[in-house]
């Protein structure tokens, strides 16, 4: 479909807005991570540290392999595998690693196809008119997280890209009066599932709202719905039987053949480490498990809801900016400065409640709203990742956007012109809230954090 005017333009401010971003990103990692070294992935463990993302994308574009987690992200590195052709042949050409580089072009490729795609869900699915859908895609992107997620190397801008057209080409389906063919079903799902294999539910949750008990069909279900789950699945187990299996078993092997040596250099980790920043902010787990030991259940959930979950994905607190709790001392829970702060946080959430409560009818909400269960049980209920939970808001504070449409297509007149002025208020207030901190913190030198691994 071809990108209308007002699309272009929504999307090419929010671009130059990341190519800015992403160019001070540039300057603060200059001469650290554009280098060729057989030690990049060293260095950018020990330099790399934006909040809670992963650098494994520029890891991968350098030396390409199966350094994500292959349950996780079964397609990921194969999707990687061209722009690592391109970053070899540029450091052949030139002696650069061109990997930060190559990442950011794919960050802003998403991140306008994101804006577009949100719009025309906004404009077209929702029913707002089109300069409406401009200013609440403006909003989404002047959210704190959201503009981190386009210049990081991590999988959040390519997962919300995906999300965000999976559930247009749905509602745009039953817009029209009819369904997705099976196979365009599991098309979606496979690419979808395929970059962050929770996501895939995303897909199945909107599909299960536009076809109602046509869902359940047994050929649908198996062809579309059964099939390409156990495929992903399957694959994501293959790949770590084939390549991160060996490597444990050679760890394994080696830990028991050197077995007095490793006891006694745990003991001394132990003594080490007991006082680092991974260990004091990890909370206490449901148990032991390859999956349970990253769920969380000290963490308290009132405080994550207000500080973390809504709070920091949407307004970067002052104190901390972009710190890694991992490697850094910054508090799992902190507090703004200002009630402002408070307040801009309490209007948003009130307007997405408004939202839901306006659309309740809306199909197109309920498939965000479904498709966002997973999370909430993952993060809120499970406490997976939950002591920097604002690093996945890509995954579902799209859902923000929608609801306040369906609540801007209900109101009328007056009430509608108040809507928008406090949209264009809180957009603007987010945009130097937000660039304010993230400009200062990129004019700040990288934090080397080698000394705990030395």
């Amino acid at each position: 479909m071809k990108t209308n005017r007002v699309e272009l333009l929504t999307g090419a401010a929010i671009v130059l807005l990341l190519i800015v971003l992403n160019t001070m990103i540039f300057c603060k990692y200059d001469g650290l991570l554009n280098v060729v070294g057989d030690d990049y992935g060293k260095t950018l463990s020990y330099y790399y540290h934006v909040s809670g993302f992963d650098p494994i994308t520029y890891n991968v574009l350098t030396d390409w392999g199966m350094k994500y987690d292959v349950l996780r992200h079964p397609l990921l590195p194969y999707l990687m595998y061209l722009p690592y052709g391109m970053n070899q042949a540029l450091i052949s050409l030139t002696g650069i690693n061109c990997a930060m580089y190559i990442a950011a072009v794919i960050l802003l490729i998403c991140a306008f196809y994101t804006a577009v795609y949100l719009h025309r869900i906004l404009h077209q699915l929702i029913g707002i008119g089109r300069w409406d859908a401009s200013l609440l895609t403006l909003l989404f992107f002047s959210f704190g997280y959201i503009m981190a997620t386009y210049f990081v190397p991590d999988h959040f801008g390519i997962s919300l890209m995906l999300i965000l057209i999976s559930l247009y080409t749905i509602g745009k389906a039953r817009q029209e009066g009819r369904m997705l063919r099976w196979w365009q079903t599991a098309l979606l799902f496979v690419i979808t599932s395929g970059v962050t294999l929770t996501n895939g539910a995303k897909v199945y949750a909107a599909e299960w709202i536009a076809r109602g008990r046509h869902f359940f069909q047994w050929r649908f279900l198996l062809l579309a719905v059964v099939l390409p789950a156990l495929l992903m699945t399957g694959l994501g187990l293959w790949e770590e039987r084939i390549y991160v299996y060996p490597k444990q078993k050679a760890e394994q092997e080696y830990f028991e053949a050197h077995k007095a040596e490793m006891m006694a250099k745990a003991r001394r980790n132990h003594e080490r480490y007991k006082n680092a920043p991974w260990v004091i902010h990890k909370g206490i787990p449901l148990g032991p498990g390859s999956l349970l030991k990253w769920t969380d259940t000290t963490t308290p959930r009132d405080e994550t809801l207000i500080e973390n979950f809504f709070g920091e994905s949407i307004l970067m607190h002052e104190e901390w900016v972009l710190d890694d709790i991992l490697t850094s001392y910054r508090p799992v829970l902190l507090q703004y400065r200002s009630w402002i702060n408070y307040a801009v946080e309490a209007l948003i959430v009130l307007l997405l409640l408004a939202g839901i409560v306006c659309g309740y009818r809306n199909r197109l909400l309920w498939m965000a709203l479904l498709g966002i269960v997973p999370d909430v049980l993952m993060h809120l209920v499970l406490g997976f990742a939950i002591n920097e939970v604002y690093i996945m808001s890509a995954h579902w504070i799209y859902v923000i956007p929608i609801a306040v449409g369906c609540l801007m297509l209900r109101l009328k007149g007056r009430w509608r012109w108040a809507l928008r002025l406090s949209l264009v208020v809180l957009t603007l207030y987010l945009f130097v809230h937000n660039v304010g901190l993230i400009a200062d913190w990129m004019q700040q030198a990288p934090v080397y954090t080698g000394f705990w691994y030395e």
